[in-house]
């Protein structure tokens, strides 16, 4: 088994500016940090932090260095792929010295974590909110897959391939899920795909295989499927999450807040 902690969409910018002039994303990254540290020891130990996509907003230097800074404190091993707010090799070069990224291409890789396999795919499309699989990252997956024999994999990538109702949220979703459903139905290794992008908990199934998002580390959306519904965000709830991919593990979200107690029964 192994047991990860799963971030998603910080949004973070340079310290002193705020996200369509709202959020301060760079202290909220710092508050969540510091709730999740002093949590770690409730959590269980974790063998790897896994944060899928929109690490920046504004895909400046500056806010990876703010993002990164704040991951190490964590102490723990980071696992990253890019969202639509990033950019590509600004993200490159903020993470270049962890083992799975690569110099160039598609910031695609194979991790394996304990006895799970977790694969990252680059979905980004530089300039549209919109994510896409191409054709390498696909290969690469399926090579991963071949390997994997009957071990626990994670696929790991922002856009999530599946409809939340939430209309202009899907209207920059994943633009071809198919073509992940059909790398996947071809291998027997068991697969739960986990993403970000929607900052909220939505849980389906690409075939047979189940997909399950996070929420966000600074903001939500509601879910509102009127066509009317108004179009931005919400400055709450906030999480993230926790897998474990042993028997009988489960996926977890982790709210930034809890309630007040815990008050005996």
């Amino acid at each position: 088994m192994a047991r990860f902690l799963h971030l998603t969409d910080l949004h973070i910018v340079p310290e002193g500016l705020l996200v369509s002039g709202q959020l301060d994303t760079a202290r909220l990254f710092r508050g969540a940090v510091d709730t999740l540290i002093h949590r770690l020891e409730s959590i269980g130990p974790v063998d790897a932090v896994l944060v899928t996509g929109d690490i920046s907003d504004d895909g400046s230097a500056e806010s990876y260095r703010v993002a990164r800074e704040q991951l190490e404190r964590l102490g723990q091993r980071l696992l990253v792929v890019p969202g639509n707010h990033d950019d590509r090799e600004t993200f490159r070069a903020a993470f270049s010295d962890l083992p799975e990224i690569r110099s160039t291409g598609q910031i695609d890789w194979v991790a394996d974590i304990g006895d799970t396999r977790v694969i990252g795919l680059d979905t980004l499309i530089e300039g549209k909110g919109g994510g896409t699989l191409r054709d390498e990252s696909l290969v690469l997956l399926s090579e991963a897959l071949s390997t994997a024999g009957r071990r626990q994999t994670l696929v790991a990538l922002h856009h999530p391939p599946l409809r939340t109702g939430i209309r202009f949220m899907d209207a920059i979703g994943l633009e071809n899920p198919d073509a992940l459903r059909s790398v996947l139905d071809q291998h027997d290794a068991p697969v739960r795909v986990l993403a970000g992008h929607v900052h909220g908990v939505y849980h389906g199934l690409l075939g047979r295989h189940p997909v399950v998002t996070a929420p966000s580390c600074c903001s939500a959306f509601a879910l509102d499927v009127r066509k009317e519904a108004p179009v931005g965000f919400l400055t709450g709830p906030t999480g993230c999450a926790v897998i474990d991919t042993g028997v009988g593990g489960v996926w977890t979200e982790l709210p930034l807040r809890y309630g007040d107690g815990p008050f005996a029964f």
